[in-house]
């Protein structure tokens, strides 16, 4: 075999190799079902100064919740920049039985108190799933603004 041939199945056995490689993982799985996924129903804010409260109603297989993450930036200057990505600066964490999740049929009340004072919050709440590749339930952003 001369070496021009030796480098050529050489070539062909890595290009091969590279393509093996890339039969496996394509993206993350999806639910089996569509009754395994959770979505939000509605989410409300209130203003009790300093706190803030809200009111959420989960749809879905709510058993799958492992928590629920509670998100907020101070608005400022950025209030009237739809554009600008949502940043957060304070998180509160629940875990679904601390809110009566599972109890509720996917409804619950809660208080938050930030420590950062401000006039305008940005606000955003995520169920999180309890296994790997199944999506969570992500809320649009609210404003709420403290009298």
């Amino acid at each position: 075999m001369t070496p021009t041939k030796r480098l050529v199945c050489m070539m062909a056995a890595c290009v091969l190799i590279i393509a093996a490689a890339g039969c496996g993982f394509k993206s993350d799985p999806s639910p089996a079902s569509s009754a395994d996924v959770f979505k939000w129903k509605s989410i409300k804010t209130s203003v009790q100064r300093p706190c803030i409260n809200i009111t959420g109603n989960l749809s879905g297989n709510v058993s799958n919740v492992d928590e629920i993450l509670v998100e907020l930036q101070k608005a400022g200057d950025t209030a009237d920049c739809p554009g600008c990505p949502f940043q957060s600066e304070e998180d509160f964490t629940f875990a679904p039985n601390e809110l009566g999740l599972l109890s509720g049929g996917g409804k619950f009340d809660t208080t938050i108190c930030p420590t950062q004072i401000s006039t305008l919050y940005r606000l955003k709440v995520t169920a999180k799933s309890k296994y790997f590749g199944m999506p969570d339930a992500v809320s649009k952003e609210y404003f709420v603004e403290m009298p």
